[in-house]
Formats: structure tokens, sequence, C-alpha cells
């Protein structure tokens, strides 16, 4: 059967400050935010739920879950190996009462792997503690909570990791993010499993904002380089491929070379973007 869904899901913990449901409205954090602050945060939790109630339409047997800020290889995708996955969204030592605790397809990841390495792709497998839990924070987290419908019920996850240095630079970097893309859409197109496949994917970083909440904010280790137009462009163009305005990652790569310059994550993206056709 193959993928019968696709989803891109934020991993911002500030998501779940929208939840009707969590009683995080009740902390300290979101009692110091605007209005303003607290109808986005409720948008943005109300749009993850919409996004899994539209997946769930689709009736996935597995989850494939692609994660930019979980175990990574310095320079390579990592397949994770272990039988079950545990953690929270933490994230400064907030947001710890979001939890998730989720069986893994041993079975599948192991010929995801095998598949992608004679395909060419550099790929590792990983495994966390031997036979414990691999541990999971915000970025695989976040997006899977909305997705506990199908997990408490037995579906189990595939997860992969972007590689925590990239593989190579520029336009040929495109081209091997492709190649990954096209390669897990041949393996998934053959399998007969319903696939749902999940990108765990923020925008850009570096907007300008009113807000004052460190939490909210960019973590300043990161040594994020100043606000700039060019977010909102390279925003504007993840947003029309979405759409199918456009349909080619190349296409947005006049915002995207300067964006990379100021260490913005999208090999999700484009891996997805490759997948698709």
């Amino acid at each position: 059967m193959g993928i019968v869904s696709c989803l891109i899901l934020p991993h911002g913990a500030m998501t779940f400050d929208g939840n009707p449901n969590g009683g995080s409205p009740t902390t300290e954090r979101v009692k110091v935010i605007s209005e303003s602050q607290r109808r986005d945060c409720n948008a943005l939790f109300a749009a993850c739920s919409k996004a899994a109630e539209l997946a769930r339409a689709t009736s996935p047997d597995v989850i494939v879950l692609n994660t930019p800020h979980g175990m990574c290889l310095s320079r390579a995708v990592g397949v994770y190996l272990n039988a079950r996955a545990k953690g929270n969204a933490e994230w400064n030592g907030q947001w710890t009462e979001f939890e998730v605790d989720i069986a893994l397809d041993t079975d599948l990841s192991k010929k995801l792997l095998d598949h992608l390495l004679s395909d060419g792709v550099a790929a590792e497998g990983i495994t966390a503690f031997t036979v414990c839990e691999m541990p999971l924070r915000w970025g695989e987290v976040i997006p899977l909570y909305f997705l506990q419908d199908f997990t408490k019920a037995g579906v189990k996850v595939v997860i992969t990791s972007n590689p925590r240095g990239k593989m190579i630079e520029g336009l040929e970097a495109l081209s091997k993010t492709s190649h990954l893309g096209r390669s897990m859409a041949k393996f998934l197109g053959g399998l007969d499993q319903r696939i749902l496949y999940v990108v765990s994917c923020d925008l850009a970083h570096i907007h300008e904002t009113n807000c004052q909440i460190p939490l909210y904010l960019p973590d300043p280790r990161w040594n994020m380089p100043p606000a700039s137009d060019t977010a909102l462009h390279f925003d504007l163009a993840v947003e029309n491929w979405v759409k199918g305005v456009t349909f080619s990652a190349e296409h947005t790569m006049g915002p995207v070379k300067s964006l990379e310059e100021k260490q913005v994550k999208w090999d999700g993206a484009v891996a997805k973007e490759a997948a698709q056709w």
C-alpha cells in the first residue's frame, strides 16, 4: 500500500500552551503571555490536532517519523533500532508533563536501514542502552503526542534522524537529500502496510518578534544571528510548496542558501518533497 498520508508537525513546546485539556494554561509561563500570544498557541495546537484528525481518516498501520533533534549521527541518517522509545517534551525544565511511550517497529527499521545502505544513502542504525527504551525529547515527543490515538492502539513507529552536520554542502546537498527522499519513497511504496510519514519540522527561527519570554525564544546557546526578512521569504517558499504552488525545493534555494548560514534545518522537508514525487 505504501504512503497514505504525510504530515509536517512543529516541535516547539509552546504548542502545548494552547492545549485546552492539559492543565498547562495554569502554569506561570502562560500567565505572562499576551492575549494574542495565547491565541497563537491555541491556533497552533488546534492545527496540529486537525492534522492528526485528517491522518486518522487514512487508517495507517505504521508511522514513520523523521526528527532533526533526536539521537543524531555526525554525517549519516540514523535509524532507531530499539524496541521501545519514551520521553517527554522537556525544554529548559518546562513541559515535562507531556509524555509519550511508544513501540518501535524494529523489524521494519532494520529493513529500512538495509534498503538505504543498498541504495547508496549514508545511514547507520542507532541502539541506545541495549534493551532499554530509546530516549525521546521535544523533537519526537511533540509531534508524536498528537498521534497517540494511533500508538496507544498498537500502531508502531519507525524513527529516522537527520545528521548533526551536513553530509555535503550547497546544491549537491539538495541532490543528496532528495535522493534520501526518493529512496524512502521506493522502500515505503513497496510495503503492504499503510504508512503515515511525519516530518518534525519548525520553520525559520529568526523572525522579528515582540515576545520577551525566554522559553518562547531560540536558546541563546545557539548563537543565532539577528532577525532577518529572509526568514519570511523562506517560510513563504515552504508554504507555497505545501500548497502545491512550488513543486521543487530548488526553487527555494535563493532564500534557503542564506538561511543555511543562519543554522536553519530543512532536510526533513526536502526529503519529504522528494518522497512525494
